[in-house]
């Protein structure tokens, strides 16, 4: 049987001006969200939007998980 390796983290850092700037956007729309939350979605949605073979999803946690999704549209990684 063939095991799948270990899971990797990555970190996203987010510059606080961006921080700052989404805040003061989603103020202004009377947006009730949290900035990181805010761009977590944004980031899930423009990697699982591509014509990469990725699939972006938000865990219970929050996090974004990566996984391979091969679409027939899909684009080499390389």
């Amino acid at each position: 049987m063939k095991t799948s390796p270990p899971a990797q983290t990555l970190t996203l850092e987010i510059d606080p001006s961006l921080l700052e700037q989404v805040h003061r956007q989603l103020e202004r729309a009377r947006r009730d969200i949290e900035p990181e939350a805010y761009l977590v979605t944004l980031v899930t949605t423009i990697l699982d939007n591509s014509s990469y073979p990725i699939r972006a999803s938000r865990t219970d946690s929050g996090d974004i998980k990566l996984t391979y999704h091969l679409r027939s549209f899909s684009e080499p990684f390389v």
